[in-house]
């Protein structure tokens, strides 16, 4: 990860929270994501489970682990989850041994990458992970930004990605286990006390054909 990406959480760190999941909308995409990640996550009490960019340890509670780059969003995940083991690291270069998670997510990070580092980072999941173990994230989805006409002007969401290219990526050594959509109304032109209503239609939405068209794609990979 880019170190203005680091020094850009380190700095607001301490309002993450409050500013993107304090509100209906965070809380919309919130709601979804978790359900997904308690569909395809195995239990902690069994398990060793790495949240991969933990940020703030908004899904800590199905990691065991978490490793992100900025200090700052790691001493905000530490005051929240005392007990998980967090390190500070570079999510493509992991400090990790080979074969040390039975499965590891990664949600809001790849967004954040060169359009060519996915393959890098599933070879570096590839590697913590034991056989048969899991790899959970997202990406932004490219054809939605195609169909919007959307562009990312920095680093933030810089890339996008269609199921087809991730599948393909895939392919050497990684077998496609689970696809869902995150997001498909623009829930932010609804009003707030509409958008808890939109819920269920919305998801069922984003497992249908036209997930494609999603703000967001999950995948879950599972390792050859």
């Amino acid at each position: 990860m880019k170190p203005e990406i680091n020094d850009y959480y380190n700095q607001i760190a301490h309002l993450y929270d409050t500013d993107r999941f304090g509100n209906s909308y965070g809380r919309f995409i919130d709601a979804q994501e978790r359900v997904i990640l308690s569909r395809l996550l195995p239990p902690t009490d069994q398990h060793n489970v790495l949240d991969v960019g933990c940020g703030t340890g908004r899904f800590l509670d199905y990691a065991t682990h978490g490793l992100d780059g900025s200090a700052a969003m790691l001493d905000v995940a530490h005051q929240k989850h005392p007990g998980k083991q967090l390190t500070q690291g570079d999510v493509m270069a992991t400090p990790f041994d080979p074969a040390s998670f039975d499965a590891a997510f990664c949600m809001h990070v790849v967004m954040h990458l060169e359009q060519s580092d996915l393959g890098n980072l599933l070879g570096e999941m590839h590697r913590i992970l034991k056989p048969n173990g899991y790899f959970v994230f997202d990406f932004p989805s490219k054809s939605r930004r195609s169909l919007l006409g959307f562009k990312s002007k920095n680093w933030h969401g810089r890339n996008a990605y269609s199921l087809s290219e991730v599948t393909d990526l895939a392919n050497w050594n990684w077998e496609v286990q689970f696809k869902q959509g995150i997001l498909f109304l623009p829930i932010h032109r609804f009003p707030p006390t509409v958008r808890p209503l939109l819920h269920a239609f919305d998801t069922l939405i984003c497992r249908s054909f036209l997930k494609k068209y999603a703000s967001y794609l999950v995948v879950s990979l599972r390792k050859k």
